[in-house]
């Protein structure tokens, strides 16, 4: 059975393109017996929204951390050969102090940075920066909300309905583990039976979403997969996989980048 509906939360969550059981085992101490953790203090699994979202972004919004996503996309029509297969797949790894209104995100070919209130981006292959000060709020790091927690750089769009929908799903609690050395109790969605009720799960096949969840609140590892048809050829398969890895939580250093001081000095 599905849960009750429920209001999409901004928070916006960035693999294995096979098979709807989660993701696997995490973490780089997997191997060890399961810590001895009191189930009592995590939330039960009917408790996973909106709460654990809000609980995650307030103790995050107070320190400095290191995100690392991935978003894996394929585009498949069975008509075609395998050499036909279209992949559009991308990383980011985004370094984030609170306290200080700084952060900084590198990804293949660049990276942003951002003081809160204006932003300034470099090209690796151009060897230059640009200051890219913006017109709204949006299109900077703005702490005023959760969505930043996740992606990072906020725009002037809403979040892909995709994210709304996994973080909306109906999770089930699997058990304690261990992530990068952190105590952990693991929630898995599984199917279109855990997706929304408003949600056409005919468009959301091979649905999946795990939340890995320390005994602070803190989301340390998001994860969902799906497929649906494209929208332009409803004949092709979309498999969408993203993934978010929070480290470092209170000791992630943010400095201005070198780049960015040259640029400064040569305006």
């Amino acid at each position: 059975m599905r849960g009750s509906p429920i209001p999409t939360i901004a928070v916006v969550a960035l693999l294995v393109l096979a098979g709807c059981t989660g993701a696997p085992p995490t973490g780089e101490n997997e191997t060890r017996e399961p810590p001895d953790v009191s189930p009592d203090k995590f939330p039960e699994a009917s408790e996973i929204n909106p709460s654990v979202f809000e609980t995650h972004a307030t103790v995050m919004g107070n320190t400095s951390f290191t995100l690392a996503g991935q978003r894996n996309r394929t585009d498949r029509n069975p008509d075609f050969m395998d050499a036909n297969f279209s992949y559009r797949n991308s990383t980011a790894t985004i370094l984030f102090d609170t306290n200080d209104s700084q952060f900084l995100k590198r990804t293949p070919g660049g990276a942003l940075y951002s003081d809160g209130e204006r932003r300034y981006r470099y090209s690796d292959e151009a060897d230059q920066a640009k200051n890219q000060s913006p017109t709204s709020f949006r299109s900077v790091f703005n702490t005023s909300g959760e969505h930043y927690l996740w992606k990072g750089l906020l725009t002037a769009n809403d979040p892909p309905a995709t994210d709304g929908i996994a973080i909306n799903a109906t999770y089930e609690r699997e058990g304690a583990e261990w992530f990068n050395g952190t105590a952990v109790m693991r929630y898995e969605a599984t199917g279109a039976d855990a997706l929304p009720e408003r949600i056409d799960d005919g468009l959301y096949a091979n649905f999946s979403a795990t939340l890995l969840l320390d005994e602070d609140g803190v989301i340390r590892h998001y994860h969902y997969t799906f497929e649906k048809p494209s929208r332009d050829a409803p004949q092709t398969k979309i498999w969408d996989e993203r993934s978010y890895t929070i480290t470092d939580i209170g000791t992630t250093d943010v400095e201005k980048p070198d780049w960015l001081t040259e640029f400064l000095e040569s305006e």
